[in-house]
């Protein structure tokens, strides 16, 4: 439980410097593990072949994966402190900002957080200023608290997979710990930055909020909660424009049809990696971009379309080839967004409806739509098969490496010119 005079006292820059430790841990694990998997087991493998060397393989793997897991628990740890310090750092502002109000008005704030009028005032509206005070100043004390729940909570859960005693293939780990307890983390951030904002008052006072907030703060709050941000009536009529986009694909309302449909398998094709066909309706469904081309040259590279039978759809093609590559193909669709006015952008400068691709060493074989950057700089994303929300980039990107090689996450924005 966190008083007025612990977030009036808040160090951010301890729990950043603690984040960096912990990164530095999480990167040591990553490494023993890659070194075990990588060296260690195969040498075994190649001069041990007997039962017994068998068992020594399996203990090294099972050391290799607990390496494995700590990094990816560590990595937990990590976006949860960084949220909890962005968060609460807010909800100091807003404390901040509460007392400098009720000092200019006169009043006086105690060290606990009261709000007095001092003895013999005579201005009337003191009182009412007094009661505005207390109010804030309770919000952001309330705000803080509910936040610091939040972050225990995802601590203890990412304690979880210390308990795993057997070995795991890839996959199954990463079911087991990245889709859980460390998708629960990064959620879990999502949740603290919405807890500072005055989603449930009314136009005047989010109005005033949000032209308190410093041109940073602003920009971190459009590309952490973007849908909630639009849908706030006092929010100004230009950052709703801002965050909808002025190129024909609507992304709040993409980013609101992937909140609705990310952990379903809603217009999933049975028996195909949906991953592509779930971005591609995204764009379509929820960001009102229309296809494009004639729905009959499925081989087309520069068709974007579907033929799915369903409501709004055209019928299914007598081949049955019920939609064109870029629709449905990582590689085909990034290709086709950028040939189509798209552009590529460094990993830190993504936005909110944008899409990530993944790339091996071969040709991207993966795509989802980013539905979150935080303030610290991480890049949050939704896919389908299997169907995730909630996704974190820097945690994605180490198992991978290790699972399946070099995977490269890459940024296209959209500017669809067919619009």
């Amino acid at each position: 439980m966190i008083t007025y005079q612990q977030l009036k006292d808040f160090d951010p820059q301890s729990f950043a410097d603690a984040a960096d430790d912990w990164l530095k841990l999480a990167k040591e694990a990553e490494a023993s593990a890659e070194h075990l998997y990588e060296r260690d087991g195969k040498a075994l493998a190649e001069n041990w072949a007997d039962e017994v060397g068998e068992k020594a393989r399996q203990t090294i793997r099972k050391v290799a994966q607990d390496f494995q897991a700590a990094g990816m628990s560590m990595r937990g740890v990590l976006s949860t402190l960084d949220g909890y310090a962005d968060a609460i750092a807010l909800c100091k502002r807003n404390l901040d900002s509460a007392v400098d109000f009720a000092v200019r008005s006169g009043l006086t704030v105690d060290a606990d957080g009261q709000v007095t009028v001092p003895a013999g005032a005579e201005d009337q509206q003191l009182a009412e200023r007094a009661q505005q005070s207390t109010a804030l100043i309770a919000d952001a004390v309330r705000d803080a608290a509910e936040i610091d729940k939040e972050a225990a909570a995802s601590l203890a859960r990412l304690i979880e997979p210390a308990s795993i005693t057997k070995v795991l293939t890839q996959e199954e780990l990463r079911d087991e710990v990245l889709n859980k307890s460390v998708r629960d983390a990064t959620a879990s951030t999502l949740e603290m930055i919405k807890e500072t904002m005055p989603l449930d008052a009314g136009p005047q006072e989010q109005a005033a909020w949000w032209s308190s907030l410093t041109k940073e703060q602003q920009d971190q709050y459009m590309k952490a909660a973007p849908v909630e941000l639009h849908d706030m009536k006092g929010i100004p009529d230009s950052v709703r424009k801002d965050l909808i986009g002025n190129d024909g694909l609507n992304r709040v309302e993409m980013l609101r049809w992937v909140a609705e449909h990310g952990d379903t398998t809603h217009k999933d094709v049975p028996g195909m990696s949906n991953c592509t066909n779930f971005v591609s309706h995204a764009m379509r469904d929820g960001g009102g971009l229309p296809e494009e081309g004639d729905g009959q040259g499925w081989k087309n590279p520069d068709d974007w379309y579907t033929n799915r039978g369903e409501p709004g759809d055209r019928p299914y093609l007598p081949n049955n080839k019920d939609h064109s590559e870029p629709w449905a193909a990582a590689q085909n669709h990034h290709d086709y967004m950028l040939k189509h006015g798209g552009e590529t952008v460094p990993v830190e400068q993504a936005k909110p409806g944008d899409i990530v691709y993944f790339k091996d060493k071969e040709s991207i074989h993966h795509a989802a739509v980013v539905t979150a950057v935080m303030p610290d700089g991480e890049v949050v994303y939704t896919q389908h098969t299997p169907s995730l929300s909630s996704l974190g980039l820097n945690d994605r990107v180490p198992h991978n490496d290790i699972a399946i090689g070099s995977d490269v996450p890459i940024i296209v924005r959209p500017h669809p010119d067919w619009v």
